[in-house]
């Protein structure tokens, strides 16, 4: 039986406005053969949509896609950020009102489709999630607020959907995500407010506060509104150690 056009065309449309936001790699490219892996198949789908609609490998192409952003990318923070986008996206898609049983049907496949895309970027996100080298107590607190905040989105969203496993899947996850968080993020420094009476250059303060003029990097990310590193705040952010 050939794939109705109705679940083509919602499908296409989806993916036309989902996929082009991994387009880009986060942060520069740290594995060229996965960087080149998942853009061929980004570039292969976005190159005849309704095709990929119809294809029986989509599920497996999307969460290669998902998994290759992930893998190619050198900055996590960079990486968790893009998925935020992606998640965002996937949870804006608007599905088209079931006035029949035809619209009920295209309906309950744009809210399918939707919703695997949202739950491969959340668990894409926890991976990277997992490996990155965190800065600070408040940085892993942050994390965790957020993560909270929007698996409880994805939570709602799955109940709603009637996915029982998945919803036993994103609680789970988040639960480990959590106490993670909590472990690495105890015994790191604390960010603390930091004054000077003119702005000074970052590794002047970094010598004033850590007596380690190697650690100015630190302070420049901290304060990521820094026009140059010869003039930082006279009001900052630092590490209490």
């Amino acid at each position: 039986m050939s794939t109705p056009d109705y679940v083509l065309g919602a499908t296409a449309r989806i993916l036309g406005d989902v996929l082009p936001l991994y387009r880009r790699t986060p942060g520069g490219v740290a594995d060229g053969a996965a960087y080149s892996t998942y853009r061929r198949i980004i570039d292969r789908v976005l190159a005849d949509t309704r095709a990929a609609a119809r294809s029986a490998t989509l599920a497996d192409d999307l969460a290669a896609i998902a998994s290759g952003y992930r893998l190619a990318a050198a900055d996590m923070r960079a990486v968790i950020a893009g998925f935020d986008r992606v998640i965002v996206a996937a949870r804006a898609v608007v599905p088209v009102t079931a006035r029949s049983a035809t619209l009920a049907q295209q309906r309950a496949n744009e809210i399918a489709l939707a919703g695997f895309i949202e739950c491969l970027a959340l668990a894409e996100q926890a991976q990277a999630v997992a490996v990155l080298v965190l800065r600070s107590h408040d940085e892993a607190a942050r994390y965790r607020a957020a993560l909270v905040r929007s698996y409880d989105l994805a939570v709602d969203r799955a109940s709603d959907r009637g996915d029982a496993a998945e919803l036993r899947t994103l609680r789970e996850t988040l639960g480990k995500l959590a106490r993670d968080l909590i472990e690495r993020g105890r015994p790191l420094a604390r960010i603390v407010a930091y004054e000077t009476a003119v702005p000074l250059p970052a590794v002047v303060i970094a010598h004033r506060l850590y007596q380690d003029a190697a650690r100015a990097d630190e302070l420049i990310d901290e304060n990521s509104g820094t026009d140059h590193p010869a003039f930082l705040p006279m009001a900052g952010r630092a590490y209490s150690r």
